[in-house]
């Protein structure tokens, strides 16, 4: 059995107090089995069979360990802020370099924890590109900038850093999310990560076994990365009550999510959001063809309880029915399966009841059932108790007058139902109907109150320029590439709306934890 221990002021440390985390196949396959497993460790005993169900136990912290983890990050962020430039970006690139050595056993602790292994290696990938080299020249050239001269008069633009900055990453992508957290370090300043209690050991490996060390090496002060969990709620209150911190990245649900900014804003901190996704899918009718329907099939990656996969399918009438025929074909041989086998993406549902739910709503208020639709196990097999749901296709058009009034279409929908909506017209001439889709598009796009991303699969280079001026309400808009993938300079987070909040959009990391300092030098 792995251990794990949490990391404060330089340190590792073992609270004494212990949960335990078991294989994600074994809680599947047999969850009675699992859960009196760890029952009985809880009450000291030692199961025969404890290794074939249970992969590690790990500390539980509490605020006495939070408070003493914000003291430690206040006076490393002392230091830190001084570490120059160069070095800071040289931890960066370290962290980078040692997230490529640690590939295979991160991604099989990922699977260990329930990612699915596809969606493991992509999560991976994507740590990859954001931390990119490309990426860290580009955070570096930002932070000091000279802006010109007039005169004997020099002046420049500089971003300080904003000293503490705790993160609370998401449970269901706790590690690859927080990682983006690494950039606060090229911005000066000292980190607190809140691993999920009850999901921590992809996000503790990651931040223990990858960044400390880099840390270490380049020995930054110790306090200036620490790693504790414990109680959300009681977490969160000192983190908003502490003078001592300044930034809070917060990912969750946007209700949430933004009742705790309200409070964190009144009392003076800077929060920086990742909340819910509902994010648009557009195919114009000139697409490519097969990319579109390749990228359009991500929308079941985790079983759709990823923020930034497509959540509607937005199509053009002309290409919808060859678009759909191939779609619901791909989305068919879609396998479930338990995480660790390599061809599946799908993964349990957590909210089945609401699920189930948004599809009755949707069937109710004129949409088709295209395909899917059943609760089954790990196997596939139609059960009422299973854990996985088919991946599932509920169409609707722009005649259908509920349009915006529809869950399924208006909020997020954190479960394996995707509505695939087919844009027409009844205009004749060809331009005309083409104006009056895209239109309809648009209203499709400023009715999501989310801003997540928002992709466009089109050739016409005047269909291009139109969606890149008018689309604006998402923290990134990808053309005629995947939804989900990671680009050289933009950013992985961020959004406007229900996404982002009143301050939301497309996040560099290092900037949001940073601020603008103007700077006139005049030489006598």
């Amino acid at each position: 059995m792995e251990e794990f221990t949490l990391f404060v002021n330089g340190k590792d440390v073992d609270t004494g107090k212990y949960e335990y985390f078991p294989y994600a196949d074994q809680a599947i396959l047999d969850f009675k089995k699992t859960y009196q497993t760890i029952t009985k460790l809880k009450r000291g005993e030692i199961p025969e069979d404890v290794d074939k169900y249970i992969y590690a136990k790990y500390c539980v912290g509490d605020n006495e360990l939070n408070k003493q983890a914000i003291e430690s990050a206040y006076r490393a962020s002392k230091i830190m802020k001084n570490m120059p430039i160069s070095k800071r970006k040289k931890i960066v690139l370290d962290i980078l370099k040692n997230l490529e050595r640690n590939e295979e056993k991160f991604i099989n602790i990922l699977v260990i924890e329930g990612h699915p292994y596809n969606l493991a290696k992509w999560e991976f990938h994507s740590m990859l590109k954001g931390l990119s080299e490309t990426s860290n020249n580009l955070c570096k050239n930002d932070l000091f900038r000279e802006l010109g001269s007039e005169g004997n008069e020099r002046t420049y633009s500089v971003r300080k850093p904003d000293g503490v900055i705790v993160v609370s990453p998401p449970k269901n992508a706790s590690a690859s999310n927080s990682l983006a957290a690494v950039y606060a370090f090229l911005s000066g300043n000292a980190v607190i990560v809140k691993a999920p209690l009850k999901a921590p050991i992809a996000t503790i490996f990651a931040w223990k076994n990858i960044v400390v060390k880099v840390l270490k090496e380049n020995n930054a002060p110790d306090g200036v990365l620490n790693i504790i969990n414990g109680n959300a709620k009681n977490i969160m209150d000192e983190w908003i009550s502490n003078s001592k911190v300044n930034d809070i990245f917060f990912f969750g649900e946007s209700e949430h999510g933004l009742e705790l900014a309200k409070r964190g804003y009144n009392n003076g901190k800077k929060m920086i959001l990742e909340l819910s996704g509902n994010d648009n899918l557009y195919v114009w009718h000139d697409c490519n063809f097969d990319d579109a329907v390749k990228a359009s099939l991500d929308a079941f990656l985790g079983s759709t309880q990823i923020c930034m996969v497509p959540k509607n399918i937005i199509v053009h009438e002309d290409i919808y029915d060859l678009f759909i025929e191939k779609f619901i074909c791909e989305v068919k041989k879609t396998k479930i399966a338990l995480p660790s086998n390599s061809e599946t993406v799908l993964t349990p549902v957590i909210k089945m009841k609401e699920c189930q739910e948004f599809l009755e709503e949707a069937l109710n208020k004129k949409g088709e059932l295209l395909c899917g639709g059943k609760r089954v196990d790990h196997n596939g097999i139609e059960n009422e108790r299973g854990v996985y749901f088919q991946p599932t296709l509920v169409e609707f058009d722009t005649e259908n007058l509920d349009l915006y009034n529809i869950r399924l279409i208006k909020e997020e929908n954190f479960f394996p139902v995707i509505p695939v909506i087919k844009v027409k017209s009844i205009k004749n001439n060809k331009i005309d109907r083409d104006k009056d889709i895209f239109n309809k598009m648009l209203e499709i796009a400023e009715n999501n109150e989310y801003g997540l991303r928002a992709s466009v699969w089109v050739k016409s280079p005047h269909y291009t320029r139109q969606f890149m001026k008018y689309i604006d309400n998402s923290g990134l808009l990808r053309i005629n590439s995947r939804h989900v993938d990671v680009s050289p300079y933009n950013a992985v987070h961020g959004g406007v709306g229900k996404t982002g909040g009143p301050s939301g959009e497309m996040n560099y990391i290092w900037q949001k934890t940073s601020h603008l300092q103007g700077i006139s030098l005049t030489r006598k």
